[in-house]
């Protein structure tokens, strides 16, 4: 049974804390409003992390998201550097092997947040890398 303790301090979904969990949050509604079914979220292993992983029709979408609240680092695009994506794509492969879907078809996607968290603000990069 879990403690009272553990009751208050776990992270609850539905009320994301930082603007990381409200971007991938924001980004999980958008594209499940597109259609595209949630098969899992923040999915890790030693090689890095997938925010989000959909399924388009028969096609599994990995999802990077990104949010820049302003430009003095860079765009929200500009942050996909060549290593993240590596990693994406490594944990990608990663899971596909652990679901035994090695076979199906597959894309990896980007959500972009400039400025603030809205729909106003979000850009959707398929098949971005």
């Amino acid at each position: 049974m879990p403690s009272v303790l553990n009751f208050f301090t776990r992270k609850k979904r539905n009320s994301p804390k930082n603007n990381g969990e409200k971007a991938e949050h924001a980004a999980e509604l958008y594209l499940q409003q597109q259609g595209l079914r949630l098969i899992d979220r923040n999915f890790h292993s030693r090689m890095g992390e997938i925010d989000l992983i959909f399924l388009d029709n028969d096609t599994y979408v990995f999802v990077e998201v990104r949010f820049r609240a302003n430009a003095s680092h860079g765009s929200a695009a500009e942050s996909l550097n060549p290593s993240k994506l590596k990693k994406v794509r490594l944990t990608a492969d990663y899971w596909l092997q652990q679901n035994n879907k090695s076979t199906n078809a597959c894309r990896f996607d980007a959500i972009l947040f400039d400025q603030e968290i809205d729909t106003q603000h979000l850009t959707w990069l398929k098949a971005v890398f």
